[in-house]
């Protein structure tokens, strides 16, 4: 009974030993078909990956030139953004239809800032990230700021086409941003050698003082004036409140009989200004500086306004003396349907054309490099004329031109050469 229960218990045993030895092996068909399924994994993660890198290689091989914009397109400073910022889109399409930049074709993304710093920042964000290598921002310092930051950490250039303050020019918003203008007191000194030379000599001078732009401009006439050898009868800060306290004494001591009136204004100081002047029955010439020149002003808006002349950076009804600048309104015209409403945009075609020879000259779209061509430039042709930086991140030397008022209509005068300094 003993060796017959031990006999049983040696069976099991070695039954269980056997079963599990089977089971931890599979048959040659189970790791032929195991491997197959490997390999066909792996061809499938290869096939992939090649398809992907082609994917890749495709894009990069059809991609694109993109460029930002970022302007007002309706609230604060949309009267001055909008006209440099369809000048620039205008000027862009035109280099496309020309067959492009560097055998690319050039993209422009089109953000409106609205005048508030939270949309701008998400704006410059957004397109930062879409990949361009330029933006293109308001003509306000504060309100480019958000833009000017999201710019510098990426290292993409940026260009403001009528940003006046002085930190642009001296690098110091940043080593890879612009302006296309100068300081206003630049253009001040500009006015003064002009009316000088057209033989005027007594002046009264009336200053916007809600804005820098506005006072440098005019205390730089000012100055370079009496360094001239003018004098003025008038010199006084004028703004929605205080012009009709101003300019009625200058009436009653009759301040206002000089050779020219000259008026550094913004849109709504500078109309009340001028219908301040005119009201009070004074026909002197009048001559306002460049700041007033915008898509707000309106010479309708004063009646009798009788002789007066403004300075801008062109000529907007197709009159411009360069044949450039007529084509760069035509431009303008194809974008947004009618012409130009200032001068001004004029600025927007100078910077993309700025922009095309600096890309052509380096080789390359890519911030870094072309930056480099912009300060090495000494002189540039665009359509408004020759530039220059002379070494500065703003431009310091450009042609003005004078309108003048008639019919209802500001028109080609003259060009203003750069004052001697």
């Amino acid at each position: 009974m003993y060796n017959s229960l031990r006999y049983l218990v040696l069976s099991i045993l070695v039954f269980g030993l056997i079963a599990c030895s089977n089971s931890g092996e599979e048959s040659p068909a189970a790791v032929e078909s195991s491997v197959e399924r490997e390999t066909s994994t792996q061809d499938l993660a290869t096939s992939q990956s090649d398809a992907q890198v082609v994917a890749v290689e495709e894009v990069q091989a059809t991609d694109v030139i993109r460029v930002g914009v970022i302007i007002d397109e309706e609230n604060i400073m949309s009267s001055y953004d909008r006209q440099p910022g369809v000048g620039f889109i205008g000027m862009i399409e035109e280099i496309n239809r020309q067959g492009g930049l560097l055998g690319q074709r050039i993209e422009v993304l089109r953000e409106n800032s609205e005048s508030r710093l939270s949309v701008i920042d998400s704006a410059a964000k957004k397109l930062i990230e879409s990949g361009v290598q330029l933006l293109v921002v308001t003509c306000e310092l504060d309100y480019a700021a958000p833009a000017i930051r999201r710019a510098k950490e990426a290292e993409v250039l940026l260009i403001s086409p009528c940003a006046s303050e002085e930190n642009w020019g001296l690098g110091d918003v940043d080593a890879l941003a612009f302006s296309m203008v100068t300081r206003p007191k630049v253009y001040g000194a500009q006015l003064a050698d002009f009316l000088w030379d057209q033989g005027n000599r007594s002046t009264a001078i009336f200053w916007d003082d809600t804005v820098p732009e506005t006072i440098q401009e005019c205390l730089a006439f000012r100055d370079r004036w009496g360094s001239l050898g003018g004098w003025s009868t008038v010199e006084s800060a004028v703004n929605m409140v205080t012009a009709p306290s101003v300019i009625g004494p200058a009436d009653r001591n009759k301040s206002l009989d000089v050779d020219v009136i000259v008026v550094c204004a913004t849109n709504r100081v500078g109309i009340l200004t001028l219908q301040l002047i005119r009201g009070a029955g004074w026909l002197t010439p009048i001559v306002a500086g460049p700041s007033l020149d915008s898509a707000s002003f309106f010479p309708s808006d004063v009646p009798g306004l009788g002789d007066f002349r403004m300075v801008s950076f062109s000529a907007a009804n197709g009159d411009d003396p360069y044949l450039a600048v007529n084509q760069a309104a035509n431009y303008f015209q194809i974008i947004d349907g009618i012409p130009p409403a200032s001068g001004r945009f004029i600025l927007g075609a100078d910077l993309a054309a700025l922009w095309e020879q600096a890309v052509t000259a380096a080789g390359t779209a890519d911030s870094r490099f072309v930056a480099e061509r912009i300060k090495a430039f000494e002189f540039v042709e665009v359509p408004s004329g020759p530039i220059s930086f002379e070494g500065t991140q703003a431009v310091s030397i450009r042609t003005l031109r004078m309108l003048r008022h008639t019919g209802g209509y500001m028109v080609f005068d003259s060009l203003i050469e750069q004052a001697t300094q």
